[in-house]
């Protein structure tokens, strides 16, 4: 495959940028930070979580590390549908009255316009995970191991770990344990490692399940952040010796991102950019650093001195973005403005 404008390939990812900026006549990304992307990328794989996009191990993640490398330009093919299902702001389907019918949502083509405008800005919210927290109900499975001897399954779950700690600081988070045969996990230990396979605590879970759940024990665990900087790849262990019933061991991965002592207080004020009114419930992003605005629409961050990139996202509204340098405590007033959806004039005008 040789370098034609559209395919690419090289021995190293700085190589394979510079090809594609040469080479590629419609390119307009600078991919002076691409060998950055791809080094940030391996060791979020590595620490099986990326906490940019909330992807855990569960997801599909593999290093990008092994030469050659290549790169595709992808041609986009506009095609459009008009009509569809109708939504609010909250891609939740409405009906001819405009009242939302539960549990059913929809987004992309399936709410008319185009594929790259309004479907991919409509599925960008429809996509987005939710806070870690365990299931609500969470659904078994009888026929889970154990009718043909095999040990049962035993899941593991992990939440509530904080974005970031500070080097040597203690930190909690929850852990739960299912078996999907209905099996009752209460008292069995689950012990936690950190990256270098050191055992830091063994916790038992509770006498009862997490509530709104049927199976989930759980347990609150305070741990101690390494004094180096950066993401780890802790675990959680169930091993599942011990039970009544044979049970296969569980493990959940789970990140410890570390960072250097605050410098910086930055204040964010979420408001309606129209009727001037808070937005509470808001999230504020700083990569790495993620906060969620009080019932005054306020939020604190605090962080280190540096370039950063402030994303703040509130409930029905279109998200906030600026750039700026933190040298000292600072207050930002983001504006939101309401995302009121398309209107059946809108669609057929």
């Amino acid at each position: 495959m040789s370098d034609n404008g559209y395919f690419f390939k090289a021995d190293t990812i700085e190589e394979l940028a510079e090809k594609i900026t040469a080479g590629h006549e419609f390119q307009r990304v600078p991919l002076s930070h691409l060998a950055d992307t791809v080094a940030t990328w391996n060791s979020y794989v590595d620490a099986g979580a990326d906490p940019d996009f909330e992807r855990e191990a569960d997801a599909p993640m593999n290093r990008i590390a092994t030469p050659p490398f290549y790169a595709l330009s992808i041609m986009v093919i506009w095609h459009d549908s008009y009509g569809g299902l109708r939504v609010n702001g909250r891609q939740q389907v409405v009906d001819m009255q405009g009242q939302v019918i539960p549990g059913l949502y929809a987004g992309g083509e399936a709410v008319g316009g185009g594929s790259i405008s309004m479907a991919s800005a409509r599925d960008t919210f429809t996509a987005t995970s939710p806070v870690r927290m365990p299931p609500k109900n969470l659904r078994t499975d009888p026929g889970a191991g154990g009718d043909d001897g095999e040990p049962h399954a035993t899941r593991v779950i992990v939440w509530d770990a904080p974005p970031t700690v500070e080097r040597g600081k203690r930190f909690g988070i929850k852990l739960g344990v299912t078996c999907p045969s209905q099996c009752e996990p209460k008292g069995w230990a689950v012990d936690v490692r950190d990256h270098e396979g050191t055992r830091q605590v063994t916790a038992t879970l509770s006498d009862a399940p997490w509530p709104g759940t049927a199976t989930l024990y759980y347990a609150e665990v305070d741990l101690t952040a390494p004094d180096a900087e950066g993401l780890f790849s802790w675990e959680a262990t169930a091993p599942g010796s011990g039970a009544e019933v044979p049970h296969a061991a569980g493990t959940a991965r789970f990140g410890v991102r570390v960072v250097p002592p605050p410098e910086c207080l930055v204040t964010v004020v979420a408001v309606d950019a129209e009727r001037h009114t808070p937005v509470s419930g808001a999230k504020v992003v700083m990569h790495p650093y993620r906060a969620v605005t009080d019932e005054r629409g306020v939020a604190e961050v605090r962080v280190p001195k540096g370039a950063y990139r402030l994303f703040v996202s509130g409930p029905n509204h279109v998200p906030f973005r600026q750039d700026g340098e933190m040298t000292t405590d600072v207050t930002i007033r983001a504006e939101l403005a309401l995302d009121v959806g398309l209107s059946d004039a809108d669609i057929w005008s």
